[in-house]
């Protein structure tokens, strides 16, 4: 972590200033602080292969005791759960190699880990939206300042704010591993911080200017303090920042993946001082599937609403936010252009032919609304896919690229 983050970080639970604890075992480098042990008035907490865990569940507490007693190794064998050894030296066997890919060192984990999801997750279509979304928003309210992606698992979305945030992104999630597997893959650059949403933030107020959570919300059981303390982190008493919660599940209509919604009128009663504005999904994906536009001036009807099995809440004063906006797209690649992993591919002569093949029944069911985007067959031009790769862009390669059959995908990741 860098050490100019100590200048936004709170403790969650006194609200003191985190300090790093000189007198115990600590390693800093160029990069900021590697290992060591953050002290505020009543805690103190680990700091494991630079990423500060801000919590007292039992991995961080025994985190803690492996730093004290000068054991780095185990202290991320700890945060990262590996308490079975064979496990543990399969999973640090792929670690230390250098050309290993997010799919190998999710596979490592076992089947525990949702890599599956995740490894689909670019071209899914609640990404789709969200994407746009977060794009549109955080464009239009940042202005020089920083971005949170709360509950932001791998780093996905918070990749879409690379560009936008004013200071690295910061990346704030419950489990050690998608937080760490984001900073080495999914968005490198951003500053991973491992905390618990049902817990107050440990931020500083007024330290972003844009704060969301996208597809985790439903399983915040404190929800109303939380929206309070995203609020609180964008100073939305007073500030221009904004609040985004992106596709949360309505309690009025069935979903694969419930959790515990809310339906529409809940979910404004959480905004005591910042007026929220709620989006059915499928009124937002079509526009940006079909038209290309986030339509943020658009109301849906209460009965839409209430039929919408997810829902996106935008809060915010800033007057340029509810209005249309044009998807938007980094100017830059991220990454490397690759054929989207949910196709098959076989070469017959120079072309390869794809076809989509989801990788389960479960994953068609609750995704296979990609198929509005994604062809079910179609063949690519070997020569212009190389010359993609080698950095180029041909431009009979953009339509491809526009429905996500080829996609910008961090390096090393399947």
């Amino acid at each position: 972590m860098q050490c100019a983050m100590l200048d936004i970080l709170r403790c969650p639970y006194c609200g003191g200033r985190l300090e790093l604890v000189t007198s115990m075992c600590h390693r800093t480098d160029d990069r900021g602080i590697q290992e060591g042990l953050l002290g505020c008035h009543c805690c103190i907490f680990p700091v494991v292969d630079g990423i500060p865990v801000l919590h007292l569940q039992p991995a961080a507490i025994a985190a803690r005791a492996h730093l004290e007693a000068g054991r780095p190794a185990l202290a991320l064998r700890a945060m990262i759960g590996l308490d079975d050894e064979a496990a543990a030296a399969r999973f640090e066997a792929v670690a230390s190699c250098a050309t290993a890919t997010y799919r190998d060192l999710a596979e490592s984990l076992g089947e525990g880990f949702e890599g599956g999801y995740f490894l689909y997750r670019f071209s899914d279509p609640t990404y789709v939206v969200a994407d746009a979304v977060v794009r549109a928003v955080a464009r239009t309210v940042l202005d020089g300042r920083r971005a949170l992606d709360v509950c932001g698992g791998s780093g996905h979305l918070t990749r879409s704010l690379l560009d936008l945030s004013s200071g690295p992104p910061v990346l704030a999630d419950l489990y050690f591993v998608k937080v760490w597997l984001a900073r080495r893959f999914t968005a490198p650059g951003c500053e991973p911080v491992c905390c618990d949403a049902n817990a107050p933030l440990p931020f500083v107020r007024g330290a972003f200017g844009f704060a969301m959570c996208a597809d985790a919300f439903q399983y915040i059981w404190t929800k109303r303090q939380f929206v309070g303390e995203l609020i609180r982190a964008i100073d939305g008493d007073r500030g221009n920042g904004a609040v985004a919660i992106n596709h949360t599940r309505n309690a009025q209509a069935w979903s694969p993946s419930q959790g515990q919604p809310l339906p529409p009128s809940g979910y404004r009663d959480l905004f005591e001082t910042l007026q929220p504005r709620l989006f059915g999904a499928a009124g937002l994906f079509s526009d940006v599937v079909s038209r290309g536009v986030v339509d943020l001036a658009r109301r849906d009807p209460e009965q839409a609403l209430d039929a919408d099995p997810g829902l996106t809440i935008i809060a915010t004063r800033h007057p340029g936010v509810f209005e249309p906006h044009t998807v938007d797209h980094p100017r830059a690649l991220r990454g490397t252009y690759r054929i989207n992993p949910l196709y098959e591919t076989t070469r017959a002569g120079g072309r390869l032919q794809l076809r989509l093949r989801f990788p389960s029944e479960d994953y068609e069911a609750e995704y296979g609304g990609c198929r509005h985007y994604l062809p079910e067959e179609t063949t690519v031009d070997a020569s212009l896919l190389q010359a993609l790769e080698a950095g180029g862009r041909p431009p009979a390669l953009d339509e491809l690229i526009r429905r996500r059959v080829i996609v910008d995908l961090p390096v090393y990741y399947y």
